[in-house]
């Protein structure tokens, strides 16, 4: 049973997604090990790691238990500074895990033996009544350890199956804190970056359906030049505050830098990413802000969006990201508080 990641960044929750999507898929078994495998594959830290195990994908005996343990021995079991806790952590579960592999498997293999001898005694030929009886105990003696080995067994792996459980709660926590701005509790911009990769990935055949808004907070820098800092944090807080309100599953919001803020909507049309941006626009206008323990208003907050929608393989990541910074810019130059899209902006 997997965990609820409702809660988690949107890019955490794909990533996992991915991972979970991937298991059904090629009927991998969940073990420790291959968690922990195709956890490093979506980190994608490891380019020769990464490179077989693509090929192995496009193999048609794909992915199995004998290689994913031959790509951790090669690539993955020296420690690593760099490891997180989780990757520490996960490391820890899959040496006990294997340890209690090879332990249950030479005991499997010595109570097969005792019964092989037992086999042999009964091939050789007549044998006298304390014989048999001796023989009996030792075949009763070897299937009960057999049986109790196996209960054992049982109950190491079920014991590791919740250890896993929380190693997946720690990965949701990691890539969360990882991905998340500490102030607004959006993406941050390592967040946007990644989303960008794999969202232009998956939007080649239809590249028209991904589109980009990017908005700041006009006249941010009174804010803090007025009331300090502090206040500050409290407008941009407020105000990713009122962009998630109207959150749709499509939409992923990341703080880009500073005062400014780019929300990324995929499976969608330009038009529709242009009314998103004045439904924004309007909510912002309407909000009041007012002081911590004061009935005073800090005065009115409004933002200037620039949107732009995907051209495919014709253009860059970054062509795409300036087209809708430039019509941020023309929204600014027009006197704020309005939305611009790219054929506003002149070469």
């Amino acid at each position: 049973m997997l965990i609820d990641i409702k809660d988690a960044p949107d890019q955490a929750r794909r990533i996992f997604k991915k991972l979970t999507d991937m298991f059904e898929e090629q009927g991998i078994t969940p073990t420790p090990l291959n968690y922990y495998v195709w956890y490093q594959y979506f980190k994608g830290n490891i380019p020769k790691f990464t490179k077989e195990l693509d090929t192995a994908l496009n193999d048609p005996f794909g992915y199995n238990d004998r290689l994913g343990k031959r790509l951790y021995e090669t690539y993955l079991s020296e420690e690593d500074e760099a490891d997180t806790n989780f990757d520490r952590a996960l490391k820890r579960l899959i040496s006990s895990v294997i340890k209690k592999m090879d332990f249950w498997s030479d005991l499997l293999n010595k109570q097969t033996d005792e019964l092989s001898k037992v086999a042999s005694t009964l091939e050789e030929g007549e044998i006298d009544q304390k014989q048999l009886q001796s023989l009996t105990h030792n075949i009763l003696e070897t299937a009960n350890s057999m049986k109790q080995s196996s209960k054992d067994f049982q109950n190491d792996i079920l014991n590791t199956q919740d250890e896993v459980t929380e190693l997946r709660a720690e990965l949701i926590k990691a890539k969360a804190q990882i991905m998340m701005d500490e102030l607004t509790e959006v993406g941050n911009r390592k967040a946007f970056n990644n989303t960008m990769i794999e969202l232009t990935e998956e939007a080649k055949e239809d590249p028209a359906s991904l589109s980009m808004i990017m908005t700041d907070i006009d006249f941010f820098k009174r804010f803090n030049d007025n009331f300090g800092h502090l206040v500050g944090d409290s407008v941009l807080r407020y105000f990713t505050s009122i962009i998630k309100k109207g959150k749709q599953e499509n939409e992923t919001i990341c703080r880009y830098g500073g005062e400014e803020f780019a929300i990324i909507l995929s499976g969608t049309t330009a038009e529709a990413a242009r009314k998103r941006a004045e439904e924004i626009r309007h909510n912002i206008e309407q909000a009041k802000l007012k002081r911590k323990g004061s009935t005073k208003e800090l005065g009115q907050i409004t933002a200037s969006f620039g949107v732009s929608t995907y051209r495919g393989e014709e253009e860059t990541i970054d062509d795409f990201i300036q087209r809708a910074d430039d019509a941020l810019y023309l929204a600014k130059e027009s006197g704020r508080n309005i939305v611009k899209d790219e054929s506003e902006v002149t070469s």
